[in-house]
C-alpha cells in the first residue's frame, strides 16, 4: 500500500499533536493575546532575551507596530530559543501580520511600513 505524502505529513502533525497535549501553545488570534503568550513563553529566560521579549509584548499592546516587528525578530534570532517560545514567538508574529493587514486595508501607513518590514526581515 502505497501512501502519499500528505498522508504521512498529516498522520505526523498527529501524533506531535498528541504528544504536546500537556504543553500545548494555542495560535493567539489577536497581538494582546500574543503579548501575554510572548511574556509567559519568556518569563524564565536570560536577561536579555527576556527585555526583547518584553519590548515585543508592550509594543503590540500598544500597536507599535515597527518597533514589534524588530523585537520579535530580535527574540526569534537568539541562540537559546525553546520549542515552546519558538512557538510563541510564530503565534506573536502570525497575530501581528494579520493585524497590519487589517490596518493596512484602514489606510494605515504605519501598518504598511511594519509589514513591508516583516516580509523584509522574514527573508533574512
Amino acid at each position: 500500500m502505497k501512501l502519499s505524502p500528505g498522508l504521512i505529513l498529516a498522520a505526523a502533525v498527529a501524533l506531535i499533536g498528541c504528544k504536546r497535549a500537556d504543553n500545548d501553545v494555542k495560535m493567539a488570534a489577536t497581538p494582546k493575546e500574543a503579548a501575554s503568550q510572548i511574556e509567559q513563553a519568556f518569563q524564565n529566560a536570560n536577561p536579555e532575551v527576556r527585555s526583547a521579549a518584553d519590548a515585543a509584548a508592550e509594543a503590540m499592546r500598544n500597536g507599535e507596530f515597527e518597533k514589534a516587528v524588530v523585537s520579535l525578530t530580535t527574540v526569534k534570532s537568539a541562540p537559546s530559543v525553546t520549542l515552546d517560545q519558538g512557538l510563541a514567538v510564530h503565534s506573536s508574529t502570525v497575530a501581528l501580520e494579520a493585524r497590519l493587514v487589517s490596518a493596512m486595508a484602514s489606510g494605515d501607513e504605519n501598518a504598511r511600513r511594519a509589514y513591508e518590514l516583516l516580509k523584509a526581515m522574514k527573508g533574512k
